[in-house]
């Protein structure tokens, strides 16, 4: 539970007006992440991004190399799934893909496709549906 803390307290610094402690934050994680090939992290970065919209996470998440391409991926099949995230899930989506990171490969074979493919599916049968709202 004390790591969890010192996540959050981490976290709150990535945001910090002050460079040099973005910087060393950032690359406290970025150290983490290279050590610990778990999905926590990834999923703490992105719970954290998502309610926040925190640009310096957003980077970190954009950088992630192997293994956490997976992790990433899991989490955000997991937000498409609900409605009440599902378009901020698929804006961070766009933000990884743009960058064309070397296993981009790996979305044909990931569990978030299908949902995709559904709601994209479901967003022809409805139109005028936004994809927050769509099931």
């Amino acid at each position: 539970m004390a790591q969890q803390a010192n996540i959050g307290e981490l976290l709150s610094m990535l945001d910090s007006p002050l460079l040099s402690v973005r910087d060393d934050v950032t690359t406290v994680f970025k150290e983490n992440l290279n050590s610990d090939r778990g999905p926590m992290l990834v999923n703490t970065l992105v719970d954290y991004y998502l309610e926040t919209n925190s640009q310096p996470v957003l980077h970190i998440l954009t950088t992630l190399q192997e293994p956490h391409d997976k992790h990433l991926l899991d989490k955000m099949n997991e937000y498409v799934g609900k409605a009440a995230s599902r378009l901020s899930a698929l804006l961070l989506l766009g933000h990884v893909v743009r960058l064309q990171p070397s296993w981009k490969h790996k979305l044909s074979q990931a569990p978030l496709l299908p949902s995709l493919l559904k709601c994209l599916k479901f967003l022809d049968l409805f139109p005028t549906c936004k994809i927050g709202k769509c099931g």
